[in-house]
């Protein structure tokens, strides 16, 4: 049977487990910006999702979340608690329908590891948040581990490097490769905040929706109650040095940086350098190079100036 998929959250990365498959996922409306009303939401469209399964297995991928390294704690925490009052709604339900669940979340590498040391960092490196959005991706980490064993459904931790993709918000202060296209593009200088030798894995949305996916059905062949935790990424780091010298070769000219500049680098660490020990297998469908990842948001980008809404 094929699973009924629903994506909380319809992010870059959202968006991307989205269209993995062919199957139609479900859909809900949820008011994030109010905590109180997105958990009665969220627990209502888990009845409807439910309902509308039959026997199927279900899979629930969790991408959502506005918080980044600079987020203040108590911003980090109301999401944090979402999250919870969610999984409070997933155990209520009856025995026989948790036992047809995987929940996959969407966690973050640099979230986890950014104050650890000797890298590369594989699943069983010892966690080192170095800021409070780092604390809340570890403390949702732990909320579902705890109410997988407790509720006897499946689950998997996506610990996801760096992400990166046409479809990046901006506005979250993200996504360095968006960044320096667009400053290409415009002839505008791009502003880094962290040194050129800064060392990360750039993975491409889709490369990483296609794990998380094959996670999901890995994961629903464990036992019940068991949550497993994989790192997610392309597999080789970069430097930020190499990246803007990969995009003046592809545009055949130099873009305009410029250092420091005031900005908040909080939560970042210099050397990202991670490998994963667990489910390897999965890491080939990391297919995507950092040239073609490059070349489509160049041709993104050009066709969103090209036609603006």
């Amino acid at each position: 049977m094929t699973p009924r998929r629903w994506i909380i959250g319809r992010g870059l990365l959202g968006r991307a487990v989205a269209r993995s498959r062919a199957d139609e996922p479900f859909t809900a409306p949820v008011p994030w910006d109010d905590p109180a009303a997105a958990v009665a939401a969220l627990s209502e469209a888990l009845t409807r999702f439910v309902d509308a399964s039959g026997s199927d297995p279900l899979e629930i991928f969790w991408t959502a979340g506005k918080a980044v390294t600079s987020t203040p704690i108590e911003r980090v925490m109301v999401e944090v608690d979402v999250f919870r009052g969610f999984l409070g709604a997933l155990g209520a339900l009856p025995e026989a329908v948790r036992d047809r669940v995987t929940v996959i979340l969407a966690s973050s590498v640099g979230g986890a590891y950014a104050a650890a040391l000797e890298p590369p960092f594989t699943e069983a490196t010892p966690v080192a948040p170095g800021s409070p959005y780092g604390e809340g991706k570890l403390a949702m980490e732990a909320a579902l581990r705890e109410a997988t064993e407790a509720g006897r459904w499946r689950a998997a931790i996506a610990r996801i490097t760096n992400l990166y993709g046409p479809g990046q918000d901006m506005s979250k202060g993200q996504g360095l490769i968006s960044v320096l296209v667009r400053a290409h593009l415009t002839d505008t200088a791009a502003a880094i905040y962290v040194p050129l030798d800064t060392l990360r894995d750039y993975v491409y949305e889709d490369d990483a929706a296609r794990i998380l996916s094959a996670m999901a059905t890995r994961a629903a062949d464990t036992a019940p109650g068991t949550t497993t935790l994989k790192i997610v990424g392309r597999g080789g780091a970069v430097s930020i040095g190499a990246l803007i010298s990969e995009l003046n070769r592809l545009r055949r000219r130099r873009g305009t940086i410029m250092l420091g500049g005031g900005g908040d680098a909080r939560g970042q660490s210099l050397d990202l350098r991670v490998r994963s020990r667990v489910w390897p297998d999965l890491d080939g469908l990391a297919r995507t190079t950092l040239p073609e990842g490059l070349s489509r948001i160049f041709q993104a980008q050009l066709f969103g100036a090209a036609n603006p809404r």
